[in-house]
């Protein structure tokens, strides 16, 4: 990784414990701003836990996270408002449209600027090709279609760190790509940092700049892409 960045991630022993079973077991590492972690591992690995974890949605059993300086367990609120994330299950609501989900999203982290709302929603209407749905319901989509506009709900409030659980999945071929090719842009034009969850090594490999590698609860490989032979990534599962 490159020394002149900033950091802008830090989890130091992030333990995740239910019983005698560890979720995830004294996960420790450091992210660079605006880079792109790929984080990647067998089926109940622990992709999900620290993906939740990250984004305040289940909270460690022990174990420390700072972002951008600040601590996850005294800052939290703070922390909240320049996070992205997606998951699994969607938080957008079937009934209404693009639009009024977007809207709704943007009060809910106190964006009230009208003019400002509206270049957003242009800006990314047009980035991911959905300008001419953006009065449709939700319940009309597309999952592919969905998911950009899970992207988007992610991105309204200006994050520094978009936080992704298997974004690819249930999507075609076509989708994907684009996808991918959407997010690497985030990065680059927008400066936004990624950690992405999934089973998709060949994504892994395409977009990331590290990996972490993940194995029954503990990290089994934590480098960059170009230390790492995608060929025998499996080894490490």
């Amino acid at each position: 990784m490159n020394s002149s960045k900033t950091i802008l991630l830090e989890c130091e022993n992030i333990s995740k414990q239910y019983g005698f079973f560890f979720a995830l077991n004294k996960i420790s590492f450091i992210l660079d701003e605006n880079s792109i972690l790929g984080v990647i591992g067998a089926n109940g690995a622990g992709k999900t836990t620290l993906i939740r974890i990250l984004s305040g949605l289940t909270s460690p059993t022990s174990g420390t996270i700072a972002i951008k300086g600040r601590n996850y367990k005294t800052d939290t609120k703070r922390i909240k408002q320049i996070i992205g994330t997606i998951t699994d299950k969607s938080f957008l609501y079937e009934e209404l449209t693009i639009y009024e989900n977007l809207k709704f999203y943007s009060k809910l982290y106190s964006m009230y600027n009208k003019n400002e709302f509206k270049e957003k929603i242009e800006h990314y209407a047009k980035k991911f090709n959905l300008s001419d749905w953006i009065f449709e319901p939700i319940s009309n989509l597309s999952t592919g279609m969905k998911q950009k506009v899970e992207i988007i709900r992610s991105l309204i409030h200006n994050p520094s760190i978009l936080l992704l659980d298997e974004p690819f999945s249930g999507l075609d071929f076509t989708t994907i790509k684009l996808l991918i090719k959407i997010l690497t842009e985030l990065k680059e034009k927008e400066n936004l940092t990624l950690i992405i969850a999934t089973h998709k090594i060949e994504v892994v490999q395409e977009i990331s700049d590290t990996i972490l590698i993940l194995k029954k609860g503990k990290i089994s490989k934590f480098a960059p892409k170009n230390e790492i032979d995608i060929s025998k990534i499996e080894s490490y599962f």
